[in-house]
């Protein structure tokens, strides 16, 4: 079986209380099968206590006030510190390491969720790149794994990754390519022509961001909308939808968006809000190139089992510009002011309402699909 990772994975080491949040609250963690047995059969001292917290039904820990029911008051793990490392569930002992399931493949990636983890990445300045090793384990077969689509997954995230790392080009035109890659490869396959999918990477790689292509996206920006009117509506079309995580998210997401759609209402204060917040924070760009390849690693090659790729893309790029949003919303709450710090509990907060459930990754990937706000000629006003 073969392994992928970044780079940067085996950097990360959890900092338990030196945490600015807690990883056990906000969300119902699921235990696994092994794991859920050996507290059913767990004997000493602490054995009530398991019995008593655990919902056996859901197969999960009972919560307390949004908080995990072994979570003590320091933040820290009663299970851990009373039963050992090896009482932990998979999902406690794995985040936050997440790992993508394929024939033959388990692709690994850390969750922007943990605000250490988010801190890895986004403070890199050099451009993700990814490991690849091999790991002896027993041949294994899924039922119905197109092995010829997933092989094309695989070399087009490639070639897309490729286009967002391009730093030659300004993000934006990186954007816009990367979406009409992405249309084109989805139209393909919607016709069942994967054959074409070489021919359709080749032309685009040809055409670069050069006088053709930048003639094809003046005639596919056909949106009548401006920019601001366009992305506030993003936020009213996606926040209705996904269930609630932690308590005070939506008074959160008014307290930082108001500064920025309140005040910048019209499309040249808009403009000059994101030219100022650029200026101030020139790393922006970088960590926006990051926060993309995060998305796209992590999530593309699951078309494999839904056939949905231009939607995973489209996710990519909606959950990004929403994370900019917040941090120009900070940046003008904050009298004009943002650190790295900012932008890590922004990033956190945001992959924990929208990562911690199925729910709401369901929804969204739902939304990219059918809304009509998400479709192409739209994004291209992002």
């Amino acid at each position: 079986m073969q392994i992928t990772f970044p780079a940067f994975y085996k950097e990360f080491s959890c900092i338990a209380g030196a945490c600015p949040d807690t990883c056990c609250a906000g969300w119902q963690i699921m235990i696994d099968d092994r794991s859920l047995k050996k507290y059913r059969h767990f004997k000493g001292a602490f054995r009530n206590r398991l019995h008593n917290d655990i919902d056996w039904k859901e197969q999960a820990f009972r919560q307390y006030d949004h908080r995990c029911a072994f979570l003590n008051e320091e933040n820290l793990c009663d299970i851990y510190s009373e039963t050992g490392p090896d009482m932990l569930c998979d999902t406690c002992r794995k985040y936050p390491r997440h790992i993508e399931e394929f024939e033959g493949l388990r692709e690994y990636s850390l969750s922007l969720s943990c605000p250490e983890a988010a801190r890895i990445f986004l403070s890199r300045k050099e451009k993700t790149t990814f490991v690849t090793i091999e790991k002896e384990t027993p041949d294994e077969t899924y039922d119905d794994f197109d092995y010829l689509l997933f092989t094309a997954l695989m070399d087009t995230r490639d070639y897309l990754i490729s286009i967002v790392q391009d730093r030659s080009l300004p993000m934006e035109l990186r954007r816009r390519k990367l979406l009409a890659c992405a249309h084109d490869f989805q139209l393909a396959l919607d016709k069942n022509e994967l054959y074409q999918w070489e021919d359709i990477r080749a032309r685009h790689q040809r055409s670069g961001v050069g006088n053709a292509f930048l003639a094809k996206l003046q005639k596919w920006t056909t949106s009548r909308i401006s920019p601001v009117t366009y992305r506030r509506q993003v936020w009213k079309v996606v926040v209705p939808e996904m269930e609630v995580l932690r308590e005070g998210w939506h008074e959160y997401l008014h307290e930082t968006l108001l500064p920025l759609y309140g005040t910048c209402d019209i499309e040249e204060k808009f403009a000059a809000c994101q030219q100022e917040f650029l200026a101030t924070y020139p790393d922006w760009e970088i960590q926006e190139e990051q926060l993309l390849v995060y998305w796209i690693y992590t999530y593309f090659c699951g078309a494999v089992y839904d056939d949905q790729i231009f939607t995973k893309i489209k996710m990519a790029v909606i959950c990004t510009a929403m994370i900019h949003d917040l941090a120009v919303g900070t940046y003008l709450a904050n009298d004009h002011h943002f650190t790295f710090d900012d932008l890590i509990s922004i990033c956190y907060r945001f992959s924990r309402e929208l990562e911690h459930s199925d729910l709401n990754l369901n929804e969204m990937e739902r939304l990219m699909d059918e809304d009509e706000i998400f479709e192409f000629r739209n994004l291209l006003l992002i």
